[in-house]
């Protein structure tokens, strides 16, 4: 590396670092909520098309299912998506991770992860709906699989209905960070390849979480970067911890480019929320259009970073914030 290079990096870092001291100050806070704690990590938050009321899913307790009259609570955990596990064969086919709920044509569509950390033996699955209440789901099965070597790793998955009415389904984890790839009108046989839509070549390098959300003209890809877990005994430098990135395009299949026109798959990303008081590694995002209010809410995790909760896993909550699309791009703001 030439000593040019060295500087313009280290110059590079430093207004990186100055920009997230200075937004972070400005983050919002999450919506106060009502009731008993409840655990949420990677949430999916849907209302029923019946009347309304609130799912939330959640990562572990085999896809876990939360419920709510009101979006501020009190929160509810009903039950599970697969209580009797997943029936993709792979290890972690008993801890189901993030599940991602949509609605389409009277059915909801429940794609999950099966994976262990670390592991690139993984696979994307599906179940269905007519209700999301416990009890009614069916699994479908694999999707689509990955093993060791792949330049992807099935996980993470998010369902978007593109430009043409194609279901896309993007998808991945660390390695090449996140890929794309068409499903038939099934919305589980896949129709083309996987294709790269944003990568993070810079420390700490991994993408994950990513979530597709179209607003107007654009189709907005929302990413989570930076360590998500295990940081109670092990915290890492300020602003490499999860933070949440966007780009938008005018094509479900991108290309993505941030605010500064810098590719997704070229390091992009505008960041959309980072930690802040007592919210630590703010990810796993999501959107959803809240039919009682008419906005589009921010959903997403976070850690605590106070009192004797701080950094712990078990202790991840649900964050919610209304987004603020005027200026084009997503503004948090408070509900």
């Amino acid at each position: 590396m030439s000593r040019l290079t060295t500087l313009l990096s280290t110059f590079c870092i430093s207004l990186a670092t100055l920009s997230l001291s200075t937004l972070a100050q400005t983050f919002p806070d999450p919506l106060e909520l009502t009731g008993d704690f409840v655990y949420v990590h990677d949430p999916s938050l849907i209302q029923r098309e019946s009347d309304g009321k609130y799912f939330l899913f959640t990562s572990h307790s085999k896809a876990g299912i939360i419920t709510a009259d009101n979006l501020a609570g009190p929160w509810t955990q009903v039950g599970s998506i697969l209580p009797q596990n997943s029936s993709i064969n792979l290890p972690g086919r008993d801890d189901i991770w993030a599940p991602d709920v949509s609605f389409h044509d009277g059915t909801y569509y429940a794609y999950y992860a099966v994976s262990t950390s670390g592991s690139m033996n993984s696979a994307i699955g599906l179940a269905t709906s007519s209700t999301m209440e416990p009890g009614t789901w069916t699994d479908l099965g694999e999707v689509f699989a990955t093993k060791t070597g792949d330049p992807y790793n099935a996980i993470d998955p998010n369902l978007i209905v593109d430009e043409n009415g194609t279901p896309l389904l993007t998808f991945g984890s660390y390695w090449g960070d996140i890929y794309q790839f068409e499903l038939d009108d099934d919305f589980k046989t896949p129709a083309t390849n996987p294709v790269q839509v944003a990568h993070n070549s810079t420390a700490p390098s991994p993408v994950e979480g990513s979530f597709v959300w179209k607003h107007d003209s654009f189709y907005y890809l929302f990413t989570s970067s930076g360590i998500c877990c295990g940081v109670l005994n092990n915290l890492p430098p300020p602003g490499n911890e999860y933070r949440v990135f966007v780009g938008r395009s005018e094509s479900a299949h991108g290309p993505f480019l941030d605010h500064a026109g810098v590719d997704l798959r070229d390091n992009g990303g505008t960041l959309v929320i980072a930690s802040h008081e007592d919210v630590y590694a703010p990810g796993g995002e999501g959107v959803f259009t809240d039919t009682k209010s008419g906005k589009d809410i921010f959903v997403y995790h976070y850690l605590h970073s106070q009192g004797s909760i701080a950094y712990k896993e078990a202790n991840a909550s649900l964050g919610l914030n209304a987004i603020d699309w005027s200026s084009g791009w997503p503004v948090l703001t408070s509900i």
